[in-house]
């Protein structure tokens, strides 16, 4: 399992690969029971790829893409059947 965008509220194109920092969390819970990968690892994953904006003032999001590609490279082992 992958973080996936919140197509109902993301760009008006639906191709936006940001989403939220709660949307993030909201699907960690998933994440953590289909894959067995501890909510904490996945919460410091978010943590750590969070951006904003305007630098230091913007609206905090996560890059969707960014957060898969850490999951892939950190647990390959897991990830492995989806390759």
């Amino acid at each position: 399992m992958f973080f996936h965008a919140d197509w109902a509220s993301s760009s008006a194109s639906g191709v936006d690969p940001d989403i939220t920092v709660q949307d993030a969390y909201a699907q960690i819970s998933r994440i953590s029971n289909a894959t067995g990968i501890p909510s904490d690892s996945l919460n410091q994953i978010v943590d750590e790829n969070i951006e904003r904006t305007l630098w230091v003032t913007g609206e905090p999001y996560v890059n969707v893409l960014r957060l898969n590609l850490v999951l892939i490279q950190e647990y390959p082992a897991i990830y492995k059947s989806f390759s």
